[in-house]
């Protein structure tokens, strides 16, 4: 089997991530619930990643979540926005669904903007008013891996307005380093370019910014209260940590800053063979993309058709479909097909690049 699948969920995690997460569940201990060894020994090594997440991004508050929809949902819920949102036709679904559900509600007024010549810049310095309260952009397209130009617009919003700014990493952690000055939030996932296991993620809060929680219950403090804990991030972490998958995600995430500069190498070169291969063939079309990833169709065939006979034809595994992204495939075009998404990562080869253009040439031939 070839998985090509990364943007999804990555493999090619180093031997580290694996030992860790099994030591930790050999000898696990709930953090903050006790003061024995076991349980002190846990919430240390969990306070070690915390430190390890700060070091590769900004200084603040970590809270970690099971994924980076969670983290999202808690960064805009939490911090109750009020007014004008503004969102792009990049982002996700975690994003686009949690802010629709406060117009809906009637708690905001949501504004969705498209790139121009100038990306995202002129249409978010015309969006900005008094009232926007939050800004929230991902760093890459989940759809296509397109960057857009977070540092610029970062400042663009702390130029123009007082909002909040919030950005979705969870498709250039562990890839791309950042100015995060203007950033008030950062979530991500641990499970795709910072090569840790599936059930972590985490929101990165500078000091100042104070969401509140989600959920409620046992936090391991004040305990004979019943109102929350206003401290942070313990009264956002309600309930027993994924322990051993976050010291894990603290594992992924060193290897992956460690070794980013070669791991990125390696997914443009196969990228390239992709593309080059494709483009040779006369009933694909190729989207442009970036960042590890190839968007592509075969011409008159579904795009979950053309996944599927990967997958049961050819051993080799894609996405099809609308990738959680409806407005991004509006914008490419692709709303009611899709697109097959290849998402090379550090598991993959150049004999996987070849093999899967062999396989496309195959299906595009029988099309």
């Amino acid at each position: 089997m070839i998985y090509i699948d990364n943007a999804a969920t990555s493999r090619g995690k180093p031997l580290s991530v694996a030992i860790s997460q099994l030591k930790a569940t050999i000898f696990s201990a709930n953090a903050g619930r006790a003061g024995h060894k076991a349980g002190l020994k846990t919430a240390l090594e969990i306070e070690k990643v915390r430190e390890i997440l700060r070091k590769n991004f900004f200084d603040g508050n970590v809270i970690f979540t099971k994924n980076c929809t969670e983290a999202l949902n808690l960064a805009i819920l939490g911090c109750e926005p009020k007014g004008m949102v503004i969102t792009t036709v990049f982002d996700h679904n975690s994003v686009l669904r949690t802010l629709k559900r406060l117009e809906i509600e009637g708690k905001v007024k949501l504004v969705i903007i498209s790139p121009d010549e100038s990306g995202f810049v002129e249409p978010l310095k015309k969006a900005l008013t008094k009232d926007t309260s939050l800004v929230a952009i991902t760093a890459r397209s989940n759809v296509n891996g397109m960057a857009v130009d977070i540092e610029k617009l970062a400042s663009v919003v702390k130029r123009y307005s007082s909002a909040k700014f919030l950005m979705d990493a969870a498709q250039s952690a562990g890839h791309d380093v950042f100015d995060y000055e203007n950033v008030d939030m950062l979530a991500s996932s641990g499970h795709k370019g910072l090569l840790g296991p599936q059930g972590t993620g985490f929101l990165l809060c500078k000091y100042n910014v104070k969401p509140k929680p989600l959920i409620t219950g046992g936090t391991g403090t004040s305990g004979n209260k019943l109102e929350i804990p206003s401290e942070i991030p313990e009264g956002l972490e309600a309930g027993t940590l994924n322990a051993a998958g976050i010291i894990a995600l603290g594992k992924g995430t060193e290897y992956a800053f460690e070794n980013r500069e070669k791991i990125n190498a390696r997914v443009k070169r196969l990228c390239e063979i992709m593309k080059s291969g494709l483009k040779e063939i006369k009933n694909v079309t190729v989207y442009p993309s970036e960042g590890g990833i190839v968007l592509c169709n075969v011409d008159g065939k579904d795009s979950e058709e053309t996944a599927g006979e990967l997958s049961d034809g050819y051993g080799i595994c894609v996405r099809g479909g609308i990738h959680c992204a409806p407005l991004m495939h509006g914008y490419l075009g692709t709303e009611r097909r899709g697109a097959v998404r290849f998402s090379f990562g550090n598991n993959n080869t150049a004999a996987d690049a070849f093999k899967a253009v062999r396989a496309m040439k195959k299906i595009a031939r029988n099309s």
